[in-house]
């Protein structure tokens, strides 16, 4: 498995969905952003065990967390190169593993039977450990910005939609939440020049998972 550089990843929660708003105060700020990538649609299926342990450790606050999730981009009903992520976070401060996993290349989702090669795949990854369930599955838009001097990525996701795995009679009924999410990531050593740099930004960090959220938040409306 391929490993990720240990950075912060710090996120803001901004309510009224409006992200070009957002945007603009990323420009205006001192660390000068500007768009980095084309805006692409990124999706996510989270796992679980038996005990819940990912909402627990969130739930409860703790220091030390580790998630699991598959990723993909694109179309949410087809997945396309999908990668398996664990994510492993203390504090603000993360961590993630990659892995690709070609055995879910070209899968239509969501259904249960596809469910069910998706659940088998991870968990003969993961069997060492506990079983691991798909629980929820989310889906939104992304933009890719980055600090004038190329040291501080920020993305601003939107649209945001999700869907509970774990009730498979629940497979048709898409959630739709109205808020947008900042994130920014940047180097372990430049917390202070980063949090000096974010004046302008009146926007309140908040703690925010989108995995969480998908499964207890209420959303703006139900289709």
């Amino acid at each position: 498995m391929d490993s990720g550089i240990n950075r912060f990843e710090r996120k803001w929660v901004y309510y009224n969905n409006n992200h070009l708003s957002l945007i603009n105060e990323l420009i205006r700020s001192k660390l000068f952003f500007s768009f980095n990538y084309p805006k692409r649609r990124v999706n996510s299926i989270y796992f679980d065990d038996s005990i819940n342990s990912s909402v627990i450790q969130n739930i409860e606050g703790n220091s030390k967390k580790r998630k699991v999730r598959v990723r993909w981009y694109g179309s949410p009903n087809h997945i396309i190169n999908p990668i398996l992520e664990i994510k492993y976070k203390k504090g603000y401060e993360s961590k993630k593993e990659f892995l690709k996993i070609n055995e879910l290349n070209n899968l239509k989702f969501p259904n249960l039977i596809n469910l069910d090669i998706i659940s088998g795949t991870v968990n003969d990854i993961f069997r060492n450990d506990k079983i691991m369930y798909p629980m929820v599955t989310t889906n939104y838009e992304r933009e890719y910005l980055i600090s004038n001097n190329r040291k501080v990525r920020a993305t601003v996701d939107y649209n945001l939609k999700s869907i509970y795995l774990k009730n498979h009679s629940q497979l048709d009924i898409v959630k739709n939440f109205s808020s947008c999410i900042l994130e920014l990531k940047y180097s372990t050593k430049l917390d202070n020049y980063v949090r000096e740099s974010l004046d302008n930004i009146t926007l309140r960090m908040s703690k925010n998972s989108k995995y969480i959220n998908a499964i207890f938040e209420v959303p703006s409306f139900t289709s």
